[in-house]
């Protein structure tokens, strides 16, 4: 990809989620690069093209934090506390308002559901599986049953009226995944965790 084309995708994605989707023009982006409207039609054929490339992007990076993660911990209770620490590099700095736009884009949001189905779950699942043999994670609780909890809250987030009166998108993420991360593990476990944490 040329300069000036990564320009105008990261202006588009930095506009994109600073303000949404809807609310972006292609003469904000044009401006922010700045290049010819035109030359965001010639590079991107349409804003719903370039908003695909930005999504496109925003998965790379999120596969790219959970496959740092996977990497880095030495056990899946490991994994568990770096995804429970560094919930908010997740975020990918998505806003409310972006979802909110990205809901009137059905195959962008498909494709975001997909990803999670494909990739993230069913690595997921499997570290699941592990941390229940080595004893770290609860064991009556079902893999499957856990992942397809996941999945809808997923699919459950994406419909926007679902956030009135809970707060801001960071906040809940941060809330599920607090739920999550103490509701499967060992209890003690859980209480080595609560213990180290409050030594730091």
């Amino acid at each position: 990809m040329n300069g000036k084309k990564e320009a105008v995708l990261a202006a588009g994605k930095r506009l994109f989620l600073e303000q949404g989707i809807l609310q972006t023009s292609m003469e904000q982006i044009a401006e922010a690069v700045p290049v010819s409207k035109m030359t965001i039609y010639n590079y991107y054929q349409s804003k719903e093209g370039l908003l695909d490339q930005v999504v496109d992007q925003m998965l790379e990076e999120a596969w790219a934090l959970y496959r740092g993660v996977m990497d880095r911990a030495k056990d899946p209770l490991d994994a568990l506390a770096l995804f429970h620490k560094e919930q908010e590099s997740f975020s990918l700095h998505v806003t409310q308002q972006f979802i909110t736009d990205l809901a009137k884009f059905p195959e962008q949001m498909e494709k975001m559901m997909a990803f999670n189905r494909e990739k993230i779950l069913p690595e997921f699942e499997m570290m699941i599986f592990k941390g229940q043999q080595l004893g770290q994670i609860r064991k009556d609780i079902s893999p499957h049953l856990l992942v397809a909890f996941l999945t809808f809250i997923k699919e459950f987030s994406a419909r926007t009226e679902w956030y009135d009166g809970l707060g801001s998108l960071s906040s809940v993420g941060e809330q599920l995944m607090t739920i999550l991360y103490h509701g499967i593990i060992q209890k003690d476990q859980n209480s080595e965790d609560f213990s180290a944490e409050d030594d730091e």
